[in-house]
């Protein structure tokens, strides 16, 4: 069984303990400890290096989620941070600060329970994970074989969007590029959803940071126009839309 040890960073008491009883349930988290404060937090997790997730609120007196989070960057890779608050305005700069997810209160428990699952999957995935041709480096790295290359990429900030070429390849989107693969979707979905990628579509994965515009379709869908490839139109499909709002902080009457 993976073993998940969790921390939970909010000031406020209630939506602690809500919190922890919800992480309580879930059979995999073996240790949940918490913190009032950003900088408490800070401490702790210097001393603490085996926390693999943290529930970060971001509206925090002193020092807020943000901040807290980019100071966790710059001591600990290893540690993924789910943003938990009430507001979705600050989306966007969660995921550019590689944010495992962005949850909005007050707390849904399948919202949750799916959120530890994919850091479950990630971590299977860091683990064991091989497929011909392809490797992961490390947490931050993909490597990416062809017949005639390898290149090596920071994924959120080099991968724009993967789209599916054949029913056993893909084609990545890059700031230096595409690059065919011999991936799956479902394998780089896998992979990347961990560090800030949306599957939108059963032909599509993107990068959530590098989403330029959001246009609303008359058949209830979304549109999506990516950063360096505009005219690579990114469809979100009925099947994803909602997840996908919840993802990028994008109201429903927008």
């Amino acid at each position: 069984m993976i073993e998940i040890k969790a921390l939970i960073v909010d000031d406020e008491f209630p939506a602690r303990a809500i919190l922890h009883d919800i992480l309580n349930s879930i059979s995999n988290i073996t240790s949940i400890s918490e913190c009032t404060d950003g900088n408490t937090a800070l401490l702790f997790l210097k001393k603490h290096s085996d926390i693999d997730v943290i529930f970060l609120d971001i509206e925090m007196p002193e020092i807020n989620g943000l901040d807290v989070a980019k100071k966790i960057s710059s001591f600990n890779q290893h540690v993924k941070i789910i943003f938990a608050t009430g507001y979705n305005q600050f989306a966007v700069q969660a995921f550019e600060l590689e944010a495992f997810d962005y949850i909005l209160k007050p707390y849904d428990e399948t919202r949750i329970i799916k959120a530890i699952q994919r850091l479950i999957d990630s971590k299977k995935t860091r683990m064991q994970y091989k497929t011909s041709g392809e490797i992961i480096r490390n947490e931050q790295k993909i490597v990416l074989r062809s017949k005639y290359k390898t290149v090596i990429l920071s994924p959120l900030q080099e991968i724009i969007l993967i789209s599916t070429e054949k029913s056993d390849s893909s084609l990545f989107y890059t700031t230096n590029g595409i690059i065919r693969s011999k991936m799956t979707l479902r394998d780089i979905e896998k992979i990347l959803s961990p560090q800030g990628f949306f599957r939108t579509h059963k032909g599509y994965i993107v990068n959530l940071s590098k989403v330029s515009e959001i246009k609303a379709q008359d058949n209830s869908t979304l549109l999506l126009t990516m950063e360096k490839y505009p005219k690579e139109k990114v469809p979100v499909s009925r099947h994803y839309i909602k997840e996908f709002r919840n993802a990028i902080g994008f109201s429903h009457n927008k």
